[in-house]
């Protein structure tokens, strides 16, 4: 295979695991096992809050890397399914901060393993070189497609 083969090959795989990372079907599949009927979207943005608040929104837009408006319909959806709440700032009163609530941060805990179990029983054929080797190949190719350095790889442990 070519160079120009291999990226044509990387890009249409690239645009079919995007395809299905933002299915409706994967959604579904998320809330049945989960019991968190959120789409992936609003479990990243939660995700962030949880690691990050209280967090301004505008702050919060940019570590989701996602527009002020959509953020906006994120947070409404959220807040009103009672996974965050709006507080105030105590160091601007004008401001309004998201934080997560105890249910966000328990849904979140469901969906990650929900989410985990899913992964593994879809990979369970794989053997634990092709997995590492996975995802060392995907961070690696999500860090030169941001244009972002990566970090080395950790040592085999033996």
């Amino acid at each position: 295979m070519t160079d120009a083969e291999s990226r044509r090959a990387i890009n249409e795989a690239v645009n079919a695991l995007k395809r299905f990372v933002n299915s409706r079907q994967l959604d579904a599949l998320h809330a049945a096992r989960s019991g968190v009927a959120l789409n992936l979207v609003a479990i990243g943005i939660l995700h962030r809050v949880i690691d990050h608040g209280p967090i301004r929104p505008t702050e919060l837009a940019e570590r989701a890397d996602i527009q002020p408006a959509a953020l906006s319909r994120q947070i409404r959806i959220l807040e009103e399914g009672g996974y965050i709440v709006r507080i105030g700032d105590a160091e601007d009163g004008r401001v309004s901060l998201v934080d997560a609530t105890p249910e966000g941060r328990e849904a979140y805990r469901s969906f990650a393993a929900a989410n985990d179990a899913l992964l593994a029983e879809q990979l369970k054929g794989w053997t634990a070189e092709e997995l590492a080797g996975l995802a060392e190949q995907m961070q690696r190719l999500v860090a030169d497609l941001r244009g972002v350095p990566r970090k080395p790889a950790a040592p085999p442990q033996n």
